[in-house]
């Protein structure tokens, strides 16, 4: 069995008193031994230590999302398929007409939003009068607490139809719509019914295919399938009527025209026959008869045809010279020595591109195309300027061609008779005649195309697939949900558990001193138990109040007892050569157990048949006299302020009658300077003659100076740690105060520990020994334990 270090003593070079004061200062990592690496049973007594708060966590989370799945009714999906063909490119052009219905890059995009909209989702509500329908936003009826588990747990059974729509509904389409002129309150009533539509309807288009799913998730099976099934043909019918307006606008379009164009020849007719009688000329001219009328002729059309040319070549030249980019006007494009040009650069920049492989710029070749390629850059640049110039040449040209017309023209009018102006007119007239003739023919004939095309035109979208009446539910997923709320919440807990744990900073196990606190740890104090009655000893000759630190002193095989007898060697064997004589108790703040750990640390010493005293220094908070249930009329304040009659303070304790106690007297109003006097150094020597341990109880060492003082004139100090409550940090700042004034700390007391707490086999192993086996009565050498009434006098 391998020797336990804790009760040999401890080296001075391993108290720390020979190393400079800024190795004694310097932090220590904070976090696991790197010798004493993390394991799996670390991590598992986390989890165990926070059970009931991962419990209370999993068993809320998934007792609400139990209760919300099984209020929740069963959802149901229709499911309908329609077929969306992409229109036939057909386009009908007229002068003021443009009839175009080729394949919109869009078409998709824009079907696909239609099946979203508001105005189909209302033309549902109204086809199927789901507003007033209850049955729409009723839901699955709850029913009582024991339904709704049975319904969360249980497989949904199949639905029966309850809805009590018309099986054959008169669609509303989007003309009927409009005749109904809704009111805007009207609107606002069947706002709701539309957002739920729209908020439960799917739409999935087939990857690869024309056909569209249009899904519908209700909690009524009956208006799942009807609501899907609805929204298609409200859809179809839609298109429909699109393609019928649409094809009415059309044919009222070139009706328009065609009468419009038919009063015009008609007009014209009348106006040609008048001006024939009025004029004694025939409707029909032979040119071969009249040569000045023929030539006259002659140049009206050279005119005429010099006048469009000229207002051609005048747009073209006024339209390139606003262009901002020369390269968009039509001549540049087409002009073959920019396109040249353009060949030219660009192979000469695939040769320089060759080069640049694998020379530089800088070399000759490439320099030498880079000569040849400026000069046709710069004269590409200057083409587009070119042209526009030659165009606007081509223009004046044009113009002046058109004013030498018109003055021969002028000439010749001059010189022809009334007779054959007259004849000219006529021939106009019969010229405009027959163009408004042949326009209208061409529209009669686009008409007849229009009512073909019209009369074979298919509908580009139609119902492929209507909705099945579902039987079967497609959710909520239950037991899934259920599971995962489980899981959620277990693995929240879980984190939770592990997050306090980590920001907890309190010194819990013997573990965290030796990691955190760098001291040995002296003795573990478990917490004080409820069955002390059980404890196999005789209860004690004498009363004993239990708010004393000496409430458990008869219990002598309690774990408390045990712990103390553990403390008590520790310190015998903390000192080389031979036990300490002068012991300082003292922990790092108040209510940590340091009176009771002097008390029972006292009583213990005593037990071993040698003289003990115990010295109240507390001076600030006195609890001793507390504990012993003795007066404190005069004690230590006395001794240090000039009486010496030591033995007239002394004090006996009748239960042990080697251990004599000093209070601390009347509370004086300069603690520190007393017991910083001479007169307490003497005193400690005056005792140290008479008795074989002197244990002193001082204030808080981070609180008061009183701890550092008397540190310094005693043989070592004991530190005691409440645990579970007292920070790592003022336990590490409290030790480094200590060493700082050079005191030598014995260890660490970890006190007030709850054993269930820290190890399950531990704590079993505690209540197994100690409260269950009659075969360990009487154990104990001294013939009695000592235990403490945890948190008193600290």
């Amino acid at each position: 069995m391998s020797q336990d270090n804790r009760l040999l003593p401890m080296p001075a070079i391993e108290r720390g008193l020979d190393r400079p004061l800024s190795d004694i200062a310097q932090a220590k990592p904070y976090g696991v031994s790197a010798n004493e690496p993390t394991n799996i049973r670390d991590y598992l007594f986390v989890v165990l230590k926070r059970k009931w708060l991962i419990l209370s966590l999993v068993l809320v989370i998934t007792s609400l999302v139990t209760i919300q799945m099984s209020r929740q009714p069963s959802i149901y999906e229709g499911k309908t398929t329609i077929r969306i063909e992409p229109k036939a490119r057909s386009v009908l052009q007229t002068k003021d007409l443009v009839i175009n219905n080729g394949t919109d890059p869009n078409f998709w995009g824009t079907q696909l939003k239609l099946l979203e909209n508001n105005s189909l989702a209302r033309q549902v509500v109204l086809t199927l009068d789901l507003q007033h329908n209850s049955n729409f936003f009723g839901g699955q009826a709850q029913g009582g607490i024991f339904a709704s588990l049975r319904r969360a747990f249980s497989r949904d059974k199949k639905a029966v139809p309850t809805s009590g729509t018309a099986d054959d509904p008169s669609i509303i389409g989007e003309s009927a719509l409009k005749d109904q002129n809704l009111t805007a309150e009207q609107l606002a009533r069947l706002e709701p019914y539309e957002d739920s539509i729209i908020s439960n309807e799917t739409i999935e288009p087939q990857v690869g295919t024309n056909l569209v799913d249009i899904k519908f998730r209700h909690s009524d099976p009956e208006l799942a399938q009807k609501i899907a099934n609805t929204l298609a043909e409200v859809f179809v019918e839609n298109n429909q009527e699109r393609a019928r307006t649409g094809s009415d606008k059309a044919e009222d379009l070139l009706a328009n025209k065609i009468a419009e164009f038919q009063r015009e020849i008609k007009h014209d007719t009348e106006v040609q026959l008048n001006y024939a009688r009025e004029h004694n000329v025939p409707l029909t001219i032979d040119p071969a008869k009249d040569l000045d009328a023929a030539k006259l002729a002659t140049l009206s059309n050279q005119l005429l045809i010099a006048e469009n040319e000229r207002k051609n070549l005048q747009a073209a030249w006024e339209s390139a010279a606003k262009a901002t980019d020369r390269y968009s006007v039509p001549d540049v494009q087409t002009s073959q020595r920019i396109d040249k040009l353009r060949e030219r650069i660009s192979a000469l920049k695939e040769k320089r591109d060759a080069l640049l492989v694998i020379y530089t710029p800088e070399w000759p070749e490439v320099k030498k195309l880079d000569a040849q390629i400026k000069p046709l850059e710069a004269e590409l640049d200057k083409a587009p300027g070119e042209v526009v110039a030659s165009m606007k040449s081509r223009y004046e040209a044009a113009l002046s061609r058109e004013n030498m017309l018109r003055q021969s023209y002028n000439r010749q009018h001059d010189a022809t008779s009334q007779q054959t102006r007259y004849q000219i007119e006529m021939a106009a007239m019969n010229s405009q005649l027959e163009t408004n003739k042949q326009y209208l023919a061409t529209l009669l004939q686009r008409q007849r195309e229009l009512e073909v095309t019209k009369g074979d035109r298919p509908n580009e979208v139609s119902v492929s697939t209507l909705s099945r009446l579902p039987r079967e539910p497609i959710g909520p997923a239950r037991l899934r949900n259920i599971a995962l709320a489980f899981i959620a919440s277990l693995v929240a807990g879980i984190c939770l558990a592990f997050l306090l744990d980590f920001l907890d900073d309190t010194v819990k196990s013997i573990d965290d001193v030796d990691r955190y606190i760098h001291l040995p740890a002296l003795a573990l104090i478990p917490a004080r138990r409820d069955d002390q009655p059980r404890l196999l000893g005789s209860a004690p000759p004498g009363p004993v109040s239990e708010n004393t630190a000496l409430a458990m002193t008869d219990y002598a095989r309690s774990p408390i007892a045990e712990s103390y007898r553990h403390l008590r060697t520790s310190l015998l064997l903390s000192s080389a050569g031979q036990p300490p004589k002068t012991i300082l108790v003292t922990s790092s703040q108040p209510s940590e157990g340091k009176t009771t750990t002097a008390v029972n640390t006292a009583f213990m010493l005593a037990q071993t048949g040698v003289d003990v005293v115990i010295i109240d220094c507390d001076l600030r908070r006195p609890r001793l006299h507390a504990h012993f249930e003795v007066p404190n009329v005069s004690g230590l304040t006395n001794l240090l302020s000039g009486d010496s009659d030591i033995d007239s303070h002394l004090q006996s304790y009748e239960r042990q009658p080697n251990l004599k106690i000093l209070t601390s007297g009347p509370v004086p109003p300069n603690p520190a300077e007393l017991l910083g006097s001479d007169e307490m150094r003497k005193l400690l020597a005056v005792l140290g003659t008479r008795f074989t341990h002197i244990i002193v109880d001082s204030p808080p060492a981070i609180s008061f100076t009183d701890a550092s003082i008397l540190s310094t004139m005693v043989d070592g100090v004991v530190l005691v740690v409440h645990g579970g409550r007292s920070s790592r940090a003022v336990v590490r700042r409290a030790k480094q105060q200590l060493i700082d004034v050079g005191a030598h700390i014995f260890g660490v007391v970890l006190n007030n520990v709850k054993i269930e707490s820290r190890d399950p086999y531990y704590a079993g192993y505690y209540s197994n020994y100690y409260y269950s086996n009659p075969d360990n009565e009487g154990e104990s050498p001294e013939g009695g334990g000592n235990a403490q009434t945890q948190g008193s006098g600290g």
